[in-house]
């Protein structure tokens, strides 16, 4: 049965819908069917009428406590911004920018407050049932997404009776594009979503997706390689494998192909400014050319201007209410994104706002990682620049080895490893410093953190 519901207004439309004895969160402790959350969207509307058509922040200290109270505060406000942790300091900007009228805090499955806010000179927008996502601001400031529920929902699967199937685990914070993505996709379609505390370790979460028998999983590749170095990530019953946020490279997808032969493994470009764009279902990097010529397998429009990929979606985001977007006069959307087509396809290079100046040649960290990580030593790199008074920056990296690679003498590894980038780099684009770490640090939307 397909849920017939797609022009609902409210997240808990959705969860009535679904069998009200089916497990819906899924944590360490805890765990709720969908019938326990609409009980508590009932009994939150009875509580707080008076947040109705209201302007709401909501923040939380973990991921748990935002998936079980999130379609709570969304049954009663009009207007939701999922407020992420790491814009500490700038709070009252984005208040001004979203209008917000009242935060909520909450912390360990609880509400803590909820506290009016004194914004003077609000900004008005075109309002309407909403919610306003941050972008993570990783190459530059971060904006103010506003979206509609239509929206978000464009490329759910909506079948109930299928969904039962599916054990997601959330890899990403729900306070952000992907991780809301996820959260939806389980919510609409009668899904169990198993939500990790986002202070676990690798070992601890691999531990809960097994027991949990998560079978589909979406994450960065940073994550994907975290994962891949527990020893025991096979254990995690996985069918279905999607990558997104960075630029997946082969490296990562053939590693994945491997440990899990029998899963479908896609790569996905989405954006908090531009929605889901398309996935790319061949397991190789990059994506086929015909999508440049209104391919009909994807559900957006693709165009390259200057070695810069452009996109028209009509899943993107509804209006920005900080920050800008360059969009043509055809409705384009510039994504900052480089790209380089080679034969019959188009390879992402790097963000091009992230590019290293050496020497007045453009590096693209991304291309330098990748081939550091094809090296059978090497399970994951982070390259970024270093000053340097003569050439104004040199490209510098960390990496962590594999584990039959830890017994070679870091000198003869890096010059072996160096060697390895000679051969397929420009001599601008190689690393001059080379330092063996033993983790690799990535931000809150589980991006490499390249400083």
């Amino acid at each position: 049965m397909k849920n017939p519901a797609h022009n609902r207004s409210r997240l808990a439309d959705y969860l009535a819908l679904i069998p009200q004895d089916r497990t819906f969160l899924v944590t360490a402790k805890s765990q709720y069917t969908f019938g326990d959350v609409t009980a508590l969207c009932q009994r939150f509307a009875a509580e707080h009428a008076y947040l109705a058509n209201s302007n709401c922040a909501v923040t939380s200290d973990d991921r748990e406590s935002l998936a079980l109270f999130f379609p709570a505060i969304d049954s009663v406000c009009q207007t939701v911004f999922l407020q992420p942790n790491d814009i500490e300091g700038a709070e009252s900007d984005f208040y001004t920018s979203a209008g917000i009228d009242y935060v909520i805090k909450l912390a360990d499955c609880n509400f803590v407050s909820i506290t009016a806010v004194a914004v003077n000179d609000k900004v008005s927008y075109a309002q309407q049932q909403a919610y306003l996502l941050a972008t993570s601001g990783t190459t530059g400031t971060p904006k103010l997404a506003n979206y509609t529920l239509d929206t978000l929902l464009a490329t759910a699967k909506l079948d109930v009776n299928r969904g039962k199937d599916f054990n997601w685990g959330l890899a990403y914070d729900l306070n952000r594009f992907a991780g809301l993505q996820v959260y939806l996709q389980s919510a609409v379609s009668g899904a169990t979503l198993v939500v990790p505390s986002d202070a676990m370790t690798i070992a601890e979460l691999v531990q809960l997706f097994t027991k949990s028998a998560v079978n589909a999983l979406s994450a960065t590749p940073s994550f994907w390689r975290k994962l891949l170095m527990d020893p025991f990530h096979t254990d995690i019953p996985l069918q279905r494998i999607t990558l997104g946020g960075e630029i997946s490279n082969q490296s990562v997808l053939t590693a994945l192909s491997r440990s899990f032969p029998q899963s479908a493994i896609i790569h996905i470009y989405a954006s908090t400014e531009a929605g889901v764009g398309f996935v790319v279902k061949d397991q190789r990097e990059g994506f086929p050319l015909t999508y440049l010529d209104d391919d009909q397998h994807i559900k957006c429009q693709l165009k390259v201007c200057q070695g810069v990929l452009w996109i028209k979606s009509t899943n993107g985001c509804t209006q920005l209410l900080k920050g800008k977007l360059e969009v043509d006069e055809q409705g384009f959307v510039n994504t900052g994104d480089m790209v380089n087509i080679d034969g019959d396809r188009v390879f992402f290079l790097g963000r091009e706002s992230g590019s290293i100046n050496v020497g007045g040649n453009k590096v693209m960290p991304e291309k330098v990682e990748a081939i550091l990580e094809m090296h059978p030593s090497v399970l994951m790199a982070t390259v970024f620049a270093k000053s340097n008074s003569v050439l104004g920056a040199l490209v510098a990296c960390e990496i962590i080895l594999a584990p039959d690679a830890k017994h070679i003498p870091v000198k003869e590894l890096k010059r072996e490893l160096l060697s390895f980038c000679r051969e397929k780099l420009e001599t601008f684009e190689v690393p001059a410093l080379v330092k063996v770490v033993d983790a690799i640090k990535v931000n809150s939307t589980g991006k490499k953190v390249r400083s």
